[in-house]
């Protein structure tokens, strides 16, 4: 039997990844995660290290039940990235379907989760004026920060 291709690899991670934590698993979601990982979040601080991760997203599928599934992966091995669509169900909480995206970019060589940017459906503070996630240094990675042209009305 042939070797996984670097697509397979990264979507086997991502599927596991996603069963562990719908498992509440903090050991099977740690072990896809490379030590130095971050997550980072559109609503609070992010977290840093695989054992962060998967303590954390354990904890939160023992408290409040919830359920992800893997509505749409497109994977880029030649920047050893992959976008996940995705549903979270949650039986605790209003609203109790939330549909995101996450953003993935792996260790090349171990194809393990080195970051994960997620961004939701939904704004979760509609009285900031920026719903960006925080902690995210876009200035820093080349993202825009201001408005590009000034525009009259």
């Amino acid at each position: 039997m042939s070797e996984p291709t670097p697509a397979q690899r990264i979507e086997l991670v991502i599927r596991t990844y996603i069963q562990a934590c719908n498992d509440a698993d903090a050991k099977a979601i740690a072990a896809c995660f490379s030590p130095e990982a971050v997550h980072y979040s559109p609503s609070g601080p992010k977290w840093v290290g695989a054992a962060t991760i998967g303590t954390n997203f354990a904890q939160r599928v023992q408290e409040k039940g919830q359920c992800w599934t893997v509505d749409q992966l497109v994977i880029d091995v030649d920047r050893c990235a992959a976008t996940l669509e995705w549903t979270r169900f949650d039986p605790t909480t209003m609203p109790s379907v939330l549909r995101g995206v996450d953003w993935f970019v792996f260790e090349p060589n171990t194809f393990r989760i080195r970051e994960i940017r997620p961004y939701i459906a939904a704004p979760l503070h509609p009285e900031k004026a920026r719903q960006e996630l925080l902690d995210f240094d876009y200035a820093g990675r080349g993202y825009p920060t201001t408005f590009p042209a000034p525009r009259t009305r």
